[in-house]
């Protein structure tokens, strides 16, 4: 079966009408129906955007510091023995180990970047391992929460701190990815 292609694929309407945005602004303000959930989630901090990322940012450092220390006390937890000839799973100490090592790895490196070194590619490779890093941090959730070895407890508190940086990454990942245009210097 041949194709009808006659080169005009303009039918008369415009972009505005099929998705049905109006533009324009009525009594109230602008519409806010045809704007992205971004700059109506950020609209607020349009007037300061560096200082909302180098805000969120040091949240996000406050909490890998506190996580950093949990993650060291949550693997010498899995590596004592509380009862005898049960031993956690190393890989889960691995974890724990490794994950310490990477949140402080990116304190130092995010901190550096967006204060010293921001272009293109130094932000976008801050994007990119700050949501690898929340990925990270929800499988930690997962895999530690219920946990039985070790300290059942410390198991939930490190879980929960995982869950935690998991949504602030996030939250910091949008933040960054929304207002990069204001951050990249060069």
């Amino acid at each position: 079966m041949a194709r009808r292609d006659d080169g005009n694929d303009d039918d008369g309407t415009s972009a505005a009408d099929t998705y049905g945005y109006t533009g324009g602004s009525s009594e109230l303000g602008p519409e806010r129906k045809g704007r992205p959930i971004l700059q109506r989630l950020f609209a607020a901090c349009d007037d300061d955007a560096v200082g909302t990322v180098h805000r969120a940012w040091a949240v996000t450092v406050l909490v890998m510091v506190a996580f950093f220390a949990a993650s060291i006390i949550e693997a010498t937890k899995l590596n004592e023995d509380y009862e005898e000839g049960s031993r956690a799973s190393f890989a889960l100490e691995l974890a724990a180990y490794w994950s310490a090592i990477l949140h402080l790895i990116l304190a130092i490196t995010g901190t550096f970047i967006l204060k010293r070194f921001s272009t293109a590619f130094t932000v976008g490779c801050l994007l990119g391992v700050t949501v690898v890093i929340s990925q990270q941090n929800l499988l930690l959730f997962a895999a530690f929460y219920g946990y039985s070895h070790g300290s059942p407890f410390m198991n939930i508190i490190f879980a929960d701190m995982a869950f935690a940086l998991f949504v602030i990454l996030s939250f910091f990942a949008l933040t960054l990815g929304h207002f990069r245009k204001y951050i990249i210097t060069r």
